[in-house]
């Protein structure tokens, strides 16, 4: 499914990954990362990986990389927003423990602000 690149912290997908986020009545979202998407996993700092499991080997993996690429595909602050609704639905999805997935959105929230502040050029 992916490839670990030599810097060691990055993994590139080998095909595309075809991921379900909603299913209702016959409709299924889906998001599909396209093959070659470069993403970090789960951008964890080291010091807690014995809590939360490291970026890449861990249940996690999946619901990061689709959170990865929606917030790379992000062109305006909902954007990116959405994308964090679709990482804790996802982490919800592939039984990460409820207080493991929240410390993760909270992450993600406070996080991504500064990080979309940045892409976006405001200080």
């Amino acid at each position: 499914m992916f490839t670990p690149l030599k810097n060691g912290r990055q993994i590139q997908l080998d095909r595309n990954l075809n991921q379900n986020v909603w299913h209702r009545s016959g409709v299924i979202n889906q998001v599909i990362v396209p093959e070659g998407f470069i993403s970090d996993g789960a951008s964890i700092p080291k010091w807690i990986w014995p809590i939360l499991g490291p970026p890449i080997g861990s249940k996690h993996l999946i619901p990061s990389i689709v959170h990865d690429y929606l917030c790379e595909q992000a062109t305006c602050y909902s954007e990116r927003v959405l994308g964090d609704a679709v990482f804790f639905k996802l982490l919800r999805d592939f039984d990460i423990p409820r207080w493991k997935r929240t410390l993760m959105y909270i992450g993600v929230r406070v996080q991504g602000r500064f990080t979309w502040r940045k892409k976006a050029g405001l200080r």
